[in-house]
């Protein structure tokens, strides 16, 4: 594949394409390496609908990519829809990491919290924490602070 220039059409890629970043002893030539990627992009916009596995695909793509800051920004000027679009996609992505992060940190507090407080955590209450949105991890876990029982910190009127 070496020296073999990637897939010319503007409205699709190639998996070959975007193998060529997969098998270093068939390496692209530098000169190629920005096309190829665009190229591994375009295949990746027309397989793939879904915003979350796309974002994840076109991390492994930048990983093995390893695009310099001149190709990177060599990419944006000669693709810029592609670039537009994948940037949108990332940083959707971002977010909902970002988000999931907030929750998760909320359920830890709440666990440490009830656990000085109360004890052991039944399977039932781990269940409940596992399953609670943001709002009522919130909430619970003003609860513990002033909740006589468990039960109390779970109570929505407590």
């Amino acid at each position: 594949m070496r020296g073999v220039p990637p897939s010319r059409s503007p409205a699709e890629g190639s998996p070959r394409d975007a193998l060529a970043f997969f098998a270093p002893e068939e390496a692209p030539l530098p000169e190629d390496k920005v096309e190829i990627y665009a190229s591994a992009i375009r295949g990746l916009l027309a397989l793939e609908p879904e915003g979350d596995k796309r974002a994840k695909y076109a991390d492994f793509i930048d990983i093995y990519a390893g695009l310099t800051e001149n190709e990177r920004r060599l990419y944006r000027r000669q693709y810029p829809e592609e670039g537009a679009t994948m940037a949108g996609i990332v940083q959707r992505a971002r977010d909902e990491g970002v988000r999931q992060g907030r929750v998760e940190e909320a359920r830890a507090v709440l666990q440490r919290l009830r656990r000085r407080r109360f004890g052991i955590l039944t399977p039932a209450i781990a269940d409940r924490l596992g399953q609670a949105s943001t709002a009522e991890l919130e909430t619970w876990a003003e609860n513990v602070l002033d909740a006589e029982t468990l039960d109390q910190v779970f109570d929505s009127r407590h």
